[in-house]
């Protein structure tokens, strides 16, 4: 017991790190089975990493991109997949980078890595951890477990269904751990004007919000959009927030140009079911027609389409938020609050773009809290 290793939460993170320890530790899972939501990663198939050199990959990590390097560059893509290459689980690299099993099946992921845990004892919810003499006391609705070190793979708020709730969060904080504000992330965004007669047509689209401005792909929504801009940009977004979008850049004076014999529907370079829902009857009118007015409502709005905007937290794949990275040693992931307490994966405020960048986190930082335990015990062992 005395050199005891418990893992709380049995997501990638604490499967990556369970992978790691093996019989050195025990895991507990509030579910019953391990890695519900990793199932769930890149509709089933789990993008689980990125192929791209690491200096270029923290790029992807917003704010937190200095935090992650020591992770990433400890773990990075390439040992990722001969990591699981050594698993039995052969990957497949797409021409965009995402990096999936050969199987394209999230199952392969998460059963290589269960393979290798130690016991894990599910449906456990923790509900109190405290320290005392050097030794961790985790109560569960079920149990007590005492060990040495801790490592916490929890995760955020992303996806309450699979466990991932933020009430871990709670007790982090009870032990004297900030928690920075929690946002849903790599969701499709909510809009108070949206264009549902547009539905399904993708395309590409700029969102400016204050000085944070993105162009990429998005797919129109009943509720607003969603796609790789969504996803990406809804980590800056916060409830409410006032946005606009741009489909074209045009001025009125450009429309006035435009086949002045066509309706409006068809002379713009887009499709005419996203121009009808964006002006109603107005697109049906030659563009010899438009007025002065009509013609700068028309620029204005597919310029600067000005609504208000929330991330959709029940569709989220993670959160913005967590521990405070300030609070956490980059280069082992062990708590400088509390000494043998290691924090990995979203329970920590990181959070990445689409890509298969979140789980690459997932994945580094729990190899650098295991080796960073490991280290601590062999130290001990000598002493």
């Amino acid at each position: 017991m005395t050199d005891s290793i418990a893992i709380i939460g049995m997501g990638a993170s604490g499967l990556m790190a369970g992978s790691i320890l093996g019989l050195e530790a025990f895991c507990i899972e509030k579910n019953s089975i391990e890695g519900k939501k990793l199932l769930s990663t890149g509709q089933g198939k789990c993008n689980f990493t990125h192929a791209m050199d690491e200096k270029d990959l923290i790029e992807h990590y917003y704010e937190a991109s200095r935090f992650v390097k020591n992770a990433i560059y400890a773990f990075p893509p390439k040992k990722i997949i001969s990591y699981f290459d050594s698993l039995g689980v052969p990957s497949v690299t797409l021409e965009n980078g995402k990096v999936f099993p050969k199987s394209m099946n999230a199952s392969d992921i998460r059963n290589a890595l269960s393979g290798r845990c130690g016991k894990i004892f599910y449906c456990q919810e923790v509900v109190s951890l405290e320290k005392n003499d050097g030794i961790f006391f985790i109560k569960t609705d079920k149990d007590l477990f005492k060990a040495r070190y801790v490592i916490v793979a929890t995760g955020g708020v992303s996806a309450p269904r699979t466990g991932s709730d933020g009430r871990m969060l709670s007790l982090l904080s009870s032990m004297g751990h900030s928690i920075t504000p929690l946002y849903p992330t790599l969701c499709p965004i909510r809009l108070e004007r949206p264009f549902s007669k547009a539905e399904g047509i993708s395309l590409p689209i700029k969102i400016k919000a204050g000085k944070r401005e993105m162009t990429d792909s998005a797919v129109i929504t009943k509720d607003g959009i969603s796609g790789p801009l969504a996803e990406n940009f809804s980590h800056f977004l916060t409830p409410g927030m006032t946005v606009s979008l741009s489909f074209i850049e045009i001025d009125a004076q450009g429309i006035k140009k435009l086949k002045q014999r066509e309706m409006l529907k068809n002379a713009l370079a887009l499709p005419d079911r996203l121009v009808s829902a964006l002006f109603g009857l107005l697109a049906e009118k030659r563009v010899a027609d438009l007025n002065k007015e009509e013609l700068q409502l028309i620029a204005n709005t597919l310029s600067s389409h000005t609504t208000k905007a929330w991330a959709m937290k029940e569709r989220a794949m993670s959160n913005r938020g967590g521990v405070d990275r300030r609070e956490i040693d980059p280069a082992t992931m062990e708590s400088k609050i509390v000494e043998n307490l290691f924090i990995t994966g979203e329970a920590a405020d990181v959070d990445a773009m689409c890509g298969g960048y979140s789980l690459t986190w997932a994945f580094s930082s729990a190899f650098l809290a295991a080796k960073a335990i490991r280290e601590k015990k062999e130290k001990q062992r000598k002493n």
